[in-house]
């Protein structure tokens, strides 16, 4: 009543196909849903089973995979997602085994259709987005991520969306370090082929200040971070990378939605974590919809109060 309340977040983060997708799911039409997902970008493939994975229900029946070659990624897609609901989303230490086993059970379930994806639809660049990001909530077979990789280089489809799941896989809080993150991020960007594969490396910084800030029990770790942020060099680096982004967003290819959703809000918490508001500025007004993360490394449960506070603090219209 009296406006306190900031909207409720959209889990499905403005992507305009998942209310569809969500419809034709319930109506069992399979041939249809194909239709519609083998339709859309690579990276908006991936945006979409995110949504639609959240928004519909757990264990929901799946069209026969009979009915479209993209059903088995779909149902690979949603059982990955529905896993990870069914894990929640806290620490392990504030998991139960009850949330782990059930995680489990229905991860096999994912790690199966994905493989079948794989053999029907293998120049979907979606499939291995998905196949990595299974392998790092529940691990399948051995060698699984290193053959997901593999075949996400010879699908030769570029989705910023994939390169973000393997550099996840990378990151120092996963089963990697602070420079194999780096390194897999400085190789997309330089053959970047339009302004969304910048952002990889805006993710990475991202990641990198999470990791040295709160995760890294290394004796003045956090302190040695700080200090190396704090300097112009880093800064400039920071400068140059959004500089070039912004030049190319004007004078490079389109970027799809789910394309300039990932980058505008990697680029807009990059100016959160690495306090720069001008540029956060511009980011922030260029957001059509916030996502869950990163903006969740500071908001927690709540991005869109966190976000109204931003908004008023920097003299932007109400969202």
């Amino acid at each position: 009543m009296f406006n306190k309340k900031a909207p409720a977040f959209d889990v499905a983060e403005g992507n305009a196909f998942v209310s569809e997708g969500l419809t034709l799911l319930q109506a069992g039409n399979g041939a249809a849903l194909g239709r519609l997902y083998a339709g859309l970008h690579p990276a908006d493939r991936v945006h979409f089973l995110d949504g639609l994975g959240l928004l519909s229900d757990i264990g929901a029946a799946v069209p026969a995979r009979a009915g479209h070659p993209s059903l088995a990624v779909i149902e690979g897609g949603l059982r990955y997602v529905w896993a990870h609901r069914l894990r929640g989303f806290a620490t392990a230490d504030q998991t139960s085994d009850a949330q782990a086993f059930n995680m489990y059970d229905m991860a096999d379930e994912a790690h199966a259709a994905l493989d079948e994806a794989a053999r029907l639809t293998p120049h979907d660049s979606a499939v291995h987005a998905f196949r990595i990001r299974a392998e790092m909530l529940a691990r399948g077979v051995e060698g699984g991520v290193e053959a997901s990789f593999r075949d996400l280089d010879a699908a030769g489809e570029p989705n910023v969306l994939a390169g973000l799941a393997r550099l996840n896989y990378l990151a120092p809080k996963w089963h990697g370090s602070v420079d194999e993150m780096h390194a897999f991020a400085d190789a997309a960007i330089a053959r970047a082929p339009n302004a969304a594969f910048l952002a990889l490396k805006a993710r990475a910084w991202i990641e990198e200040w999470l990791y040295e800030s709160g995760m890294n029990e290394a004796p003045g770790a956090a302190g040695a971070f700080k200090a190396k942020s704090a300097t112009p060099a880093f800064r400039q680096s920071l400068a140059d990378l959004d500089d070039r982004f912004l030049d190319l967003l004007k004078t490079g290819p389109a970027l799809s939605a789910a394309e300039a959703h990932f980058a505008r809000n990697q680029f807009a918490v990059l100016f959160v974590a690495f306090v720069d508001r001008p540029r956060l500025k511009v980011h922030l007004a260029g957001i059509a919809a916030p996502a869950a993360v990163p903006w969740g490394y500071f908001a927690g449960g709540n991005v869109p109060r966190f976000l109204a506070k931003l908004y008023k603090e920097l003299g932007l219209p109400k969202r």
